[in-house]
């Protein structure tokens, strides 16, 4: 029987190191790195060789990276010579050059992006990103909708829309939006908070306590405790609002906006003494705020300390000199120690800063009325009641 000549040549296996496959893993590996030049490098490669199909998820790793130009000069010769997947080229055309500032041919890439495929939302996403870079935010608006008609379920696109309108003022289509939010994923704090927000815009004060206490409830930070106990105090809640500010001490000691706000709530209690040791612990994280020492001494002067009291108010008014309720709340200071000159110099001061201050005009009279010059403290009643 014959046999088979036998050959001397052995089929050689390709090297692996020239693969496709290892080749992309080795940029992947590079980038996750940080080596971006070789990462970029290797990706630039795998484009340059020979492939039946556009090679668009390297392209998609060149512009995350920020390769832009590389890409470009990719998808730029696809777009001349390929027909196939034309839609997803000129949809990473257009973020290359939006990537580049050349924002009028974005626009017209993504555009024709959307005339071939409209159902596709991340395009629509694209060309309202455009829209907001060359100013047309209601355009932007209109582009959203249809991203949204696209994919219903996307809260991302709707909370886009809500931070959209809250910018421009248009606060009740913003909570539409964030109510859209919630109803899609009603366990993302981030929602809740911005929907609370927009509720305390519109003074919707119990809705906006509602929406706190679940962006709280599903992992907020204690800054969102703080911002509810605000809310339940302008309700008129004061024993909730005292509750959640405590809570925010109590895991931020030095949160300043609690300090300060719930001494204002003591104050009003008539707690003074509680109020300030909150504000003198304030005062201790922003040592030059004037507005916390005009309310330190607006407190120590309710303890009868004026004398301390003047010295913040002098401290303050070094820091805003021409802030006219430091400058009245002084004035009335000195009165009670009856420092009248002083006292008329700050009013009159305050009086150019606004002539129709009227409690200004009912001090300065109160002051000459104590004087004897009974004359001078009618005509300034006279204007303090805008009579004259």
């Amino acid at each position: 029987m014959a046999l088979p000549i036998a050959s001397n040549n052995k089929q050689q296996r390709p090297s692996l190191q020239n693969s496709y496959l290892w080749n992309f893993l080795q940029a992947r590996w590079h980038h996750s790195l940080g080596k971006t030049d070789d990462a970029i490098q290797k990706w630039v490669d795998l484009l340059n060789r020979e492939s039946s199909k556009p090679r668009l998820k390297e392209v998609g790793y060149l512009i995350e990276i920020q390769a832009l130009q590389e890409a470009r000069e990719y998808l730029e010769q696809l777009v001349i010579n390929s027909d196939e997947e034309l839609a997803e080229i000129n949809y990473l055309l257009a973020k290359c050059y939006i990537g580049q500032a050349l924002l009028p041919q974005a626009k017209e890439k993504i555009e024709q992006a959307i005339k071939v495929k409209p159902q596709i939302a991340k395009y629509w996403d694209l060309l309202a990103d455009c829209n907001l870079e060359l100013g047309d935010w209601r355009d932007a608006i209109k582009a959203l909708d249809n991203s949204m008609r696209a994919a219903p379920q996307n809260a991302e696109t709707n909370y886009r829309l809500g931070m959209i309108y809250a910018f421009h003022e248009e606060y009740h289509e913003a909570l539409r939006c964030f109510q859209g939010c919630c109803q899609l994923r009603p366990r993302e704090f981030l929602y809740w908070e911005m929907k609370a927000e927009m509720h305390l815009l519109l003074e919707q004060l119990k809705d906006a306590c509602s929406s706190y206490e679940k962006a709280l409830r599903y992992g907020g930070t204690p800054d969102l405790a703080a911002r509810l106990a605000y809310c339940y105090i302008q309700d008129g809640e004061i024993k909730k609002g005292i509750q959640y500010y405590k809570y925010t001490l109590k895991y931020e000691p030095d949160h300043y906006d609690s300090l300060s706000n719930l001494a204002a709530v003591y104050q009003n209690l008539g707690r003074s003494q509680e109020a300030l040791v909150l504000l003198e612990q304030a005062k201790n994280i922003y040592p030059k705020d004037p507005i916390l020492l005009n309310n330190l001494a607006f407190t120590l002067v309710h303890q009868g300390r004026t004398r301390k009291a003047a010295e913040y108010y002098r401290e303050a008014l070094e820091l805003t000199p021409d802030h006219p309720l430091i400058l009245y709340n002084l004035s009335v200071c000195l009165t009670r120690k009856g420092n009248w000159q002083e006292s008329i110099e700050l009013i009159n001061k305050l009086l150019d800063i606004d002539p129709n201050h009227s409690a200004g005009w009912a001090l300065l009279g109160n002051i000459y009325d104590q004087i004897d010059q009974s004359d001078v403290a009618i005509d300034c009643f006279n204007k303090a009641l805008k009579l004259a």
